[in-house]
Order: C-alpha cells, then sequence, then structure tokens
C-alpha cells in the first residue's frame, strides 16, 4: 500500500515531489562519488551560463521559467563555491551580469561525462516507464499556462458554493 498513490490526482504535487527527490538523492550522490561538490538545483542556472552566458539574474529566471528569487538563491550558491562571478552590466549599470569562472568552466567540463550519462539513464528510465512522460510535461505547462492550478480550484470551489 502506497499512501500518496493511493490518494491519486489529489496529491498530485507531492507524487511529483516524491519523484523529483528520489531523482536528487541518487544525482546527489554521483556528484559525491565524482568528488564534486554541486548541487542539482544549481544545474538549470549553471548550465545556462554555460551555454549562454553572460546572462542577468531577470534573463535567467526568464529563461527558465522560475521567480527571480530563486535565481538570486542559486546564484549566491554558485558564487560561495566560486563558479561563477558577478560584474556590472554594460548597458544597464542597475544589473549584474553572471559568467562562469575559471573554476566554473573547468567544474562544466569535469561534469559533462556525468551529465552525459545521466541523460542516458533518464532517457532510460522514461523509455522503461513513462514514454510519453516529456510530452505529458509539456501538455501540462500548456494546460497551466492557459488556466494554473489555484484559478481552476477557485472556479469549481465558488460552482460548488452557488449551487
Amino acid at each position: 500500500m502506497d499512501y500518496i498513490t493511493d490518494h491519486g490526482v489529489a496529491a498530485l504535487g507531492t507524487r511529483l515531489r516524491r519523484l523529483l527527490d528520489r531523482l536528487e538523492r541518487d544525482v546527489v550522490l554521483l556528484y559525491r562519488a565524482a568528488g564534486v561538490g554541486f548541487e542539482p538545483r544549481w544545474y538549470p542556472v549553471f548550465v545556462a551560463l554555460r551555454d549562454e552566458g553572460p546572462l542577468s539574474v531577470g534573463d535567467l529566471a526568464q529563461r527558465l521559467g522560475v521567480t527571480h528569487a530563486a535565481v538570486s538563491q542559486v546564484r549566491a550558491a554558485l558564487e560561495a563555491q566560486g563558479l561563477i562571478d558577478a560584474s556590472p552590466d554594460p548597458e544597464d549599470g542597475r544589473r549584474q551580469r553572471l559568467t562562469l569562472t575559471q573554476h566554473g568552466r573547468e567544474t562544466a567540463e569535469r561534469l559533462r561525462p556525468l551529465w552525459t550519462a545521466v541523460a542516458a539513464a533518464g532517457a532510460q528510465l522514461l523509455t522503461e516507464g513513462a514514454p510519453t512522460l516529456m510530452a505529458d510535461l509539456d501538455g501540462l505547462d500548456r494546460a497551466l499556462d492557459r488556466c494554473g492550478l489555484k484559478t481552476r480550484v477557485e472556479q469549481d470551489l465558488h460552482g460548488n458554493l452557488s449551487s
């Protein structure tokens, strides 16, 4: 018996979080085994800077579809590890542009084989257990863009209260 699974769609967020926790635990163990002090939550910001940098916190938030605050938290951690640096934006002195440091570029190269292996293992998992998951997640993103969960719940509650 699985208490969360038994609650079906009512526990969708919890179920997704649990899956994410399981995946992240394994990735953390892989980073440790590789002797690299890196956290899974840093990956999207770090890789965006590797691939497209320099970028501001706002640019990163927009590209990644997350909040400015979320990027700022990751920024602080990456700076503390010496993986990124900030410098004034030449076009707007109020903003700072983030770039990988030499240590950051070396870390990216060191982690490249691990990230490739993680992607391959992820593809195997999807083929084995959820071959349409990525397309389904795209559909879920689009549905949430059309009308978020909060609005849907409020509409449902309003309809039930009016009846």
